[in-house]
């Protein structure tokens, strides 16, 4: 069976798992997104690990998940913790044997903390929001960026993107953009109510040039690790982080047009 194929079956079997957890939010999200962003978390040290970086993975995967919770159950002092978890993470790198002792792995845990522990902590703050489901709008254009994108580049890519991923290319961005734009303009209909013209096309915008760029910054990443996927979890599709990568990049931007500058016209 082809790659393309496998991409295909797996995507009509998950997308509806996906989207119902999504629009069931509360504890079903919020375990949703504990799973993934446990794994992305794991296949990100796995990159550095390739560099015969040591990182505290395992620690630093229980303390990204109980800071998750601490936030999402409105725990008081939340970011006190946080701080403290960083402090542990710095100063645990001293008693570690030699072999791995390297002051740049506390940097690569808290790297990741900003990296992948963030963006869903967000997206979860997204989903709570009683007048409309962000989170869904912001998976479906993200997911109509991305088949675009690939798309555009198959049929009609001729211009290299960037030499970090030779496969994307200028015309499968420009469609990637382009049908962003389309399908937040589409989408917004659903929540009309809630959300203006205005907040369609920023909303485009931002996941077409975030979502993107968040794709070329995992390609970035793998290429340091010296690997084609971040694991080989999902057929067809490689890793977690290979597919979420463009939401970790879309969902603070978003989190902070929301949060920041949504004009009410």
């Amino acid at each position: 069976m082809s790659e393309l194929k496998k991409r295909i079956l797996i995507s009509i079997a998950g997308v509806p798992v996906i989207l119902f957890l999504i629009c069931m939010s509360g504890w079903y999200f919020f375990a949703l997104t504990l799973l993934l962003q446990t794994l992305c978390l794991l296949e990100f040290y796995y990159l550095f690990e390739n560099k015969n970086y040591s990182p505290v993975k395992y620690f630093a995967v229980l303390g990204s998940l109980l800071m998750s919770l601490f936030v999402f159950i409105r725990q008081p002092y939340h970011f006190a913790y946080i701080l403290i978890f960083f402090i542990v993470l710095i100063f645990a790198e001293i008693f570690r044997n030699k072999e791995k002792r390297n002051p740049l792995n506390p940097a690569i845990n808290i790297f990741g903390f900003f990296y992948v522990t963030l963006p869903f902590i967000l997206l979860n703050e997204l989903a709570s929001y009683y007048y409309v489901n962000l989170v869904f709008y912001i998976i479906v254009v993200i997911w109509i960026c991305d088949i675009t994108a690939f798309f555009g580049g198959k049929y009609l890519g001729k211009h290299k993107l960037s030499e970090i991923s030779p496969n994307k290319t200028i015309e499968g961005a420009v469609s990637g953009l382009l049908f962003s734009l389309i399908a937040s303009l589409a989408v917004q209909q659903l929540f009309y109510n809630s959300l203006n013209l205005y907040d369609a096309v920023i909303i485009g915008l931002i996941i077409g040039i975030t979502g993107q760029a968040g794709d070329l910054f995992e390609s970035m990443l793998k290429r340091f690790g010296g690997v084609k996927d971040s694991s080989s979890v999902i057929p067809g599709h490689g890793g977690v982080l290979d597919r979420f990568d463009n939401l970790i990049f879309s969902a603070p931007v978003v989190y902070v047009y929301f949060n920041f500058f949504k004009i009410n016209l």
